[in-house]
């Protein structure tokens, strides 16, 4: 099948860390399945609707840009994604007319994800940092005035897709739902999670395949988060370098132990995982 992994890595800040912590990674992916890689470094829409929103929502046009839309599928990964070339093929079960993509409801799982969500919001209450309550994955919707009771939200760092199905839906919830702004609103994921589901396109795919690195630290490694954990406090007194070794271990177990290692809103810490690892993973 004529397949690309494609991503957007624009202006030279994210093209630097996507270069520096990706590019081997995901070419050798790549070739282990024959897919093409395509590394788009310039904005597919330029105007005033694009300049007055977080570039996250020009996912929402890839799969009608001239360099993939002759593609049978296009696998979309965000560019701080590190993926581990071991991975399974991740298009192998998802039918060709379905949307391939990780429940972000549901990962690692969904009894973790609830009490990590619980305890977070204790932490921002006690901590007069905004946020909106989305304990459920109808919350999640519908708090951004998507009227429904799914209970699942599609993650859509990843997303497995067919430009001959799906173009029309993702231009779609580009040109149709409006920015809110902060960060907390999760951009274009909350209307394009909607629409994917409402049309009955999603198919899941292993959490493994958008394992997301902060949830991963809260969930598992919690002494590196909590500044109230007394192993935390310990580590605070030890040599930085100690720290940063502890850190990278669990970085890097992380990343050998799932297929793609999302570092949503923690690009800053991509560089922990283990570079004489994943050199014997490249080209």
């Amino acid at each position: 099948m004529n397949t690309a992994i494609a991503t957007l890595a624009i202006g030279d800040k994210y093209l630097r860390n996507f270069n520096r912590y990706c590019r081997k990674l995901w070419s050798a992916y790549a070739s282990k399945y024959g897919f093409d890689l395509i590394v788009i470094t310039e904005p597919l829409d330029s105007g005033q609707r694009a300049r007055s929103r977080n570039p996250a929502w020009q996912k929402c046009l890839i799969l009608s840009c001239e360099a993939l839309r002759n593609y049978e599928r296009v696998i979309w990964v965000d560019s701080d994604i590190i993926i581990n070339p071991a991975s399974p093929n991740i298009c192998c079960e998802v039918p060709l007319d379905k949307i391939g993509a990780a429940d972000a409801y549901a990962t690692p799982n969904r009894e973790d994800y609830r009490a990590n969500l619980e305890q977070s919001y204790r932490y921002w209450s006690k901590n007069n940092i905004p946020y909106i309550n989305n304990l459920t994955a109808a919350d999640f919707h519908n708090s951004f005035g998507l009227d429904c009771d799914f209970e699942s939200v599609v993650q859509t760092g990843v997303l497995v897709m067919s430009p001959k199905y799906h173009k029309e839906l993702m231009e779609h919830v580009y040109y149709s739902y409006e920015d809110k702004g902060e960060s907390f609103w999760c951009y274009e994921m909350r209307p394009l999670s909607y629409e994917i589901i409402k049309s009955n396109l999603e198919f899941w795919l292993s959490p493994k395949f958008n394992m997301i690195w902060p949830d991963i630290k809260q969930s598992v490694y919690p002494f590196l988060n909590s500044k109230t954990n007394f192993l935390s406090n310990v580590l605070d007194l030890i040599n930085i370098n100690t720290r940063s070794s502890l850190i990278t271990k669990c970085a890097t177990t992380a990343y050998l132990n799932n297929y793609f290692l999302h570092f949503a809103a923690s690009t800053n810490e991509m560089k922990y995982v283990d570079s004489s690892i994943t050199s014997k993973f490249e080209l």
